[in-house]
């Protein structure tokens, strides 16, 4: 298979764009930076990478029929990553700072990878947003070759990756600057937002469709 650097900067840019807005999962990823530090970061945004990914296939592949049911259900989806939300943003808020072994460490970072995964996956609008990025580039997902989309999707993730990275890097810095006391106030106003926004996106769910 050639690797066409057009294709994956394509993807890349797809893929970087999408991770931007820091949404539920950014504010997650944030929390837990400053909190446990950087690779508690890239545990989650591999999550929310992982979540771009499997939009892209979708699209890139052509996959219309599971796409489309994904966005005419997307009421359940938000009304399930509302609650999802606001149980995370309670979990948030009961957190105790308490340093954790090897095998609990190794599970925090299966729980950070899986929760982010869920959030972004609960919003398929994601899928139309990819697909118009696509066809922007002049891409149409039914007409390309399968190595073709494969180079698209590997490149969506790589961009949404380097997202996460980027913002764990340059939050990780603050990581042992932040006081204890400093510490708690954070994760409680972190908390109260994503319960906040769990219910903002239960009610537009609800009154919506």
């Amino acid at each position: 298979m050639t690797i066409d650097l057009t294709l994956l900067l394509k993807g890349f840019s797809v893929g970087f764009v999408v991770a931007i807005p820091l949404g539920p999962a950014g504010l997650l990823c944030t929390q837990r930076i400053l909190a446990n530090g950087r690779m508690h970061g890239l545990t989650s945004g591999l999550g929310a990478a992982t979540s771009d990914a499997i939009y892209a296939t979708l699209v890139t592949f052509g996959l219309t029929i599971v796409s489309d049911f994904l966005v005419t259900q997307r009421m359940w989806f938000r009304l399930f990553g509302g609650i999802f939300l606001c149980l995370l943003g309670i979990r948030v808020l009961m957190t105790k700072h308490t340093k954790t072994g090897p095998l609990a460490e190794k599970l925090c970072h299966l729980s950070n990878y899986t929760s982010t995964l869920l959030i972004a996956l609960s919003n398929p609008m994601t899928i139309m947003v990819s697909a118009a990025m696509f066809a922007g580039f002049g891409i149409v997902g039914s007409s390309i070759h399968w190595t073709s989309a494969l180079q698209l999707v590997g490149g969506v993730f790589l961009g949404s990756m380097f997202w996460w990275v980027t913002l764990s890097a340059s939050v990780g810095t603050f990581h042992k600057k932040v006081a204890e006391g400093t510490l708690v106030i954070l994760t409680h106003i972190f908390g109260s937002i994503i319960i906040a926004l769990g219910i903002i996106v239960i009610i537009i769910a609800i009154t919506r469709y």
